[in-house]
């Protein structure tokens, strides 16, 4: 389950990645503003506010869920630097590295 939402969330990512960029605008919009000198001046301004409003609700509704569930959070965070530790320190000494000393 957890493999095949991470492959998912990285091929979501992927095909945003390499989509074209897209105008956030309808064609009445668009014909509307680059009627006019002073409309093709705003026409990059537009995308972006427009953009702006579809990406905004899903940034407030991700800063409730991580409010909410803050202290799940930073409890798995701190259960997996623990597990890691624990597995770095179980490492033999002669695959770790040291780094007390810096090479000049």
């Amino acid at each position: 389950m957890k493999k095949a939402l991470a492959l998912a969330f990285v091929a979501l990512g992927l095909a945003a990645a390499v989509s074209a960029p897209a105008a956030a605008q309808c064609v009445m919009c668009k014909t509307a503003l680059s009627g006019s000198p002073e409309g093709r001046a705003m026409i990059a301004h537009f995308n972006h506010g427009i953009l702006l409003m579809v990406f905004a609700p899903y940034l407030v509704m991700g800063a409730f869920v991580v409010a909410v569930f803050h202290e799940r959070i930073v409890a798995h965070a701190a259960r997996f630097g623990a597990a890691l530790r624990a597995r770095l320190e179980s490492v033999p000494a002669r695959f770790s590295v040291r780094f007390s000393r810096v090479p000049r």
